[in-house]
């Protein structure tokens, strides 16, 4: 299998993870007006709940990094920029994985 093959299938199934947990956010922020600043931190120090977030959030990155690099390689025809823009992407991704995955933690044991 090609590697467009595998981006094309992480693409969707990334996009198939984030229908239910999107929909399952999106009803909890609407909660989220009603409640204290401790609710919500009570909320999310339970481990289902941060365990769900977590989910979300790394999904997202991964479909929004697979799409960039998807415009990337159509759209930009130098190959240095190219290259500049994919390690760009990575280095994005990943640090934003690491700030979410310690974010979550903190939040969830470290309260």
């Amino acid at each position: 299998m090609k590697n467009y093959a595998k981006k094309w299938i992480a693409q969707r199934v990334t996009a198939l993870i984030l229908i239910p947990v999107t929909f399952w956010f999106v009803y909890n922020c609407i909660s989220f007006s009603s409640m204290s600043y401790f609710q919500i931190e009570f909320f999310f120090s339970s481990i289902f709940n941060s365990f769900l977030f977590y989910i979300m959030m790394i999904a997202m990155l991964i479909h929004a990094k697979i799409g960039c690099e998807t415009i990337t390689e159509d759209y930009i025809l130098s190959k240095k920029n190219k290259n500049l823009t994919k390690l760009f992407i990575n280095i994005l991704t990943y640090t934003f994985i690491v700030i979410t995955t310690v974010s979550i933690l903190k939040i969830t044991f470290f309260i």
